[in-house]
């Protein structure tokens, strides 16, 4: 069994393999240089997206592929390598997101291509039952060549785990859902429909420490919506561009998160930008654009801090490489180590 010390921890790249990808990558990440060692790969399909159980024994992969052969995959982790246990069928093609919940038996499908989201309930030993609820979304943007249909890019649970926001790219809406259970039953029941900037897309969403603040990434315009909740309902506050001022390019904001104290966010921007943007957030949620960094490869489709916050990772899905910027824990600010990470079409980091 794989013996980590102190400093090193597991890392999972999820890729495309398209080009050579055998699937899903397992690094020892060393927190002290930010040196990444490869230590084992599991054998997958486009596991495009990733995300693990609470106590870190089970991981979850989405098979981003059409929908006759579309899927969701459990994996056993025990500290030293990955066991597959099942998969099912997610209903709906190019699942592209898959969340978790800490305290329900519940994993969520986000069917990109199939407009959709999936529920399953997840048995004791992790594995995945059959699902329980398929969200069936319908409508259009503006956007004619990008929102034509209904396209559910993410679902996040609430901190408590109450609800569930869904992001749904062709509609430019967020759909707030209240996890409904009743003696073991689940179902997801519709509350209210937040509209987002028309044409923009929304991709992800970040909330703040006491989930005041809601950030949404418009992946289409690059773009930040900061939305605030007030007797109950979000108001949108502001749009902030994740870009440097004068850019003209082509955009394609990828993703959004936190620092692990929430003092500082991060958005990523594909494109032809290729770049990470660091704000800070003052106590009140409103943002400032700091600085805006090249990631050193193209196509930052994911990226992800390690979790003591001292460095971030970026993965440059058509450089077949990710990025390990240092990060400064006092500014935000990053730097690049100049280390490179080598790994075909790596397109997700979980640690």
């Amino acid at each position: 069994m794989l013996q980590s010390i102190a400093q090193e921890i597991p890392m999972f790249v999820g890729t495309y393999t398209h080009k050579g990808s055998q699937g899903i990558y397992l690094y020892m990440f060393n927190t002290e240089d930010g040196e990444a060692t490869l230590y084992s790969a599991t054998a997958a399909e486009d596991p495009s997206f990733l995300a693990k159980s609470k106590d870190g024994k089970t991981l979850y992969a989405v098979k981003e592929q059409d929908q006759k052969s579309a899927e969701v995959a459990a994996f056993t982790f025990d500290g030293d390598i990955l066991s597959f246990v099942n998969s099912q069928p997610t209903l709906g093609s190019s699942p592209c997101h898959v969340a978790v919940a800490k305290n329900h038996p519940l994993a969520l499908v986000s069917n990109y291509g199939g407009g959709s989201l999936t529920v399953f309930k997840l048995e004791d030993n992790g594995a995945l039952g059959e699902h329980i609820q398929l969200i069936q979304q319908e409508g259009q943007g503006p956007d004619k060549e990008r929102q034509e249909a209904s396209h559910v890019h993410s679902a996040f649970f609430s901190a408590d785990e109450e609800h569930v926001f869904v992001q749904n790219l062709g509609t430019d809406q967020i759909t707030i859902f209240r996890v409904a259970q009743e003696k073991g039953t689940y179902q997801l029941v519709e509350e209210t429909v937040i509209s987002t900037p028309a044409g923009g897309g929304p991709r992800h969403i970040a909330f703040d420490k006491k989930e005041e603040n809601m950030y949404v990434l418009l992946e289409m315009k690059a773009q930040i919506a900061h939305y605030k909740k007030g007797n109950k309902t979000w108001q949108l506050l502001d749009t902030l561009s994740i870009n440097d001022d004068g850019f003209t390019g082509e955009n394609g904001a990828a993703e959004i998160k936190f620092s692990p104290d929430f003092k500082f966010l991060y958005a990523s921007n594909r494109g032809e930008a290729n770049s990470i943007a660091l704000f800070s957030v003052e106590k009140s949620g409103t943002l400032k654009r700091e600085k805006v960094y090249a990631t050193e490869g193209e196509e930052p489709r994911n990226f992800n801090i390690s979790p003591d916050g001292r460095f971030l990772l970026v993965a440059n899905q058509s450089t077949d490489d990710i990025t390990v910027f240092a990060r400064d824990l006092n500014t935000g600010e990053l730097q690049d180590t100049g280390k490179k990470i080598e790994v075909s079409t790596p397109v997700c980091i979980l640690f």
